[in-house]
């Protein structure tokens, strides 16, 4: 279904859509009167509607229906960042898959900055409104030291240069989850030696090529979800 983001979305009986959303739909999208539109908010809320008339300055729609989806997942994510495209569907791809929080490290070998926070935002929305997903992910720049590691019950490390670790037996279903994901340089030696120390980690090396970045990401959430699926 066709979804838009409303960043102060409402409960109403009629909405009036304006400015660059009018724009899009109507040049890019091309609706048509009577079409079904699911508005978004990305904290939970989800609003049906019907578009009801289409003008040059504004459309209208009708409330069909509400639902509040809570958020079930509970993964957060520590990527050190890839080069720009990597990292850009990283982001894509953990709105559409459900993490709540990316933590965005630059690594030993990361190669590119922080992306620009307008460029993040809209990386986001667009793959909100793509897969018709209920939630925006926090983004947070970080560093090794300042992720709250302590706030998880298990940590999943994707690491191709290490031989799996045997599976801690200290997962605690009550806390979340957290997946940590490097760059396409791997980790340095000095990573390796820091989060192998973190409690509660698991280190998974897949009997596979060596996995892309954002293949790594969605990976690794399958990982996760099956595990909650025992």
């Amino acid at each position: 279904m066709r979804a838009l983001w409303v960043k102060d979305l409402s409960l109403k009986e009629n909405y009036i859509l304006q400015g660059d959303s009018l724009h899009h739909l109507v040049n890019v999208v091309r609706v048509e009167t009577g079409e079904d539109l699911l508005l978004l908010n990305g904290k939970g809320l989800m609003v049906l509607t019907t578009i009801e008339a289409i003008g040059k300055k504004e459309i209208r729609l009708r409330f069909r229906e509400n639902n509040s989806r809570e958020q079930k997942l509970l993964f957060d994510l520590v990527l050190g960042m890839p080069k720009r495209e990597a990292l850009e569907l990283c982001l894509k791809e953990a709105t559409e898959l459900g993490f709540r929080k990316i933590y965005l490290v630059r690594s030993d070998y990361s190669q590119m900055r922080f992306p620009e926070r307008e460029r993040v935002e809209k990386l986001l929305i667009s793959a909100l409104e793509q897969s018709n997903a209920a939630y925006l992910p926090e983004v947070v720049e970080a560093n090794w030291d300042n992720v709250p590691w302590g706030d998880y019950g298990e940590v999943i490390m994707m690491d191709s240069q290490t031989l799996n670790a045997e599976s801690p037996d200290l997962a605690n279903d009550s806390l979340p989850r957290l997946l940590v994901v490097g760059p396409e340089g791997g980790f340095s030696s000095g990573e390796i030696s820091r989060l192998h120390s973190v409690e509660r980690i698991r280190i998974v090396n897949l009997p596979t090529p060596i996995l892309r970045t954002p293949t790594a990401v969605a990976v690794g959430a399958g990982l996760m979800i099956q595990n909650l699926r025992k």
